[in-house]
């Protein structure tokens, strides 16, 4: 199944009108008659059988372009064109909602200013850490465009326990490449997502967590109160001051709970 991002960025929404050929390597997306052709073959498709390929032809607005490989770039062998009844067909993405962790290195902008290598390293470390923490806690690593790390898991009580499982892990991977280790902080935030099936996540829960990230303190994990609302102990939380999560939409208050 190619991955469900069409060439302007991941949008369930009708494609824009534009001409076949003006899509970077689309035009060698014809059948034998030299007709624009939907290359959908998925066996669910209500349109065609499973292992034939959808009859349906492409109107210059009704298409859109995969990627098969994530920067695979615009070529004939990593791109597939199709019709958008095939998309709402076999790209219907459910809604359901889970707990997000976010962890960050402080000052990275910094870091990498500094010394390049060594802060592409330590983000490196921190990646790999968090791929055992993941499976430990029954979560699952999301994928992403960047190079950021986002977990989803089924409750924020296994977030907070992978954030500090996470940040053991890191430390002990750190000092065994003999580097400083610098400081972490993470962002849990629980809401409604859209899973696509190349497993790239979509919704306001994303940029909630994201943008709490990036507001909060070394050492700390920042929670939404809807991430709050399922811990069962609340004696570590320290309330966050409004002043501190300017430009973030109501999330029912923000807690900070040390790494």
């Amino acid at each position: 199944m190619p991955s469900c991002c069409e060439w302007r960025g991941l949008s369930p929404q009708p494609a824009e009108t534009r001409s076949f050929g003006d899509h970077p390597g689309v035009e060698g997306l014809r059948d034998g008659a030299g007709r624009p052709s939907c290359e959908c073959t998925g066996k669910d498709c209500r349109h065609h059988r499973s292992g034939a390929r959808c009859k349906r032809g492409l109107r210059d607005d009704q298409w859109k372009v995969y990627w098969r490989i994530e920067g695979g770039g615009a070529t004939r062998d990593n791109i597939e064109a199709w019709c958008l009844e095939c998309f709402d067909s076999n790209f219907e993405a459910p809604r359901e909602t889970v707990a997000l962790l976010a962890p960050d290195i402080v000052d990275y902008a910094r870091l990498v200013e500094e010394d390049q290598r060594r802060a592409i390293t330590l983000k490196s470390v921190l990646r790999d850490a968090a791929k055992p923490v993941a499976t430990k806690y029954s979560g699952r690593l999301v994928i992403r465009r960047d190079d950021d790390v986002l977990v989803e898991f089924a409750t924020s009580r296994e977030a907070v326990e992978a954030a500090r499982s996470l940040f053991s892990g890191f430390r002990e991977i750190t000092l065994r490449l003999d580097l400083s280790v610098p400081e972490l902080r993470a962002a849990i935030h629980c809401g409604e997502v859209t899973r696509w099936r190349n497993g790239l996540l979509a919704a306001d829960a994303v940029k909630i967590t994201t943008s709490l990230l990036s507001m909060a303190r070394a050492g700390q994990i920042w929670l939404t109160g809807p991430a709050v609302a399922s811990l069962k102990t609340s004696g570590e939380l320290e309330p966050i001051t409004e002043d501190a999560t300017v430009g973030l939409p109501p999330v029912g208050g923000i807690w900070a709970l040390p790494l």
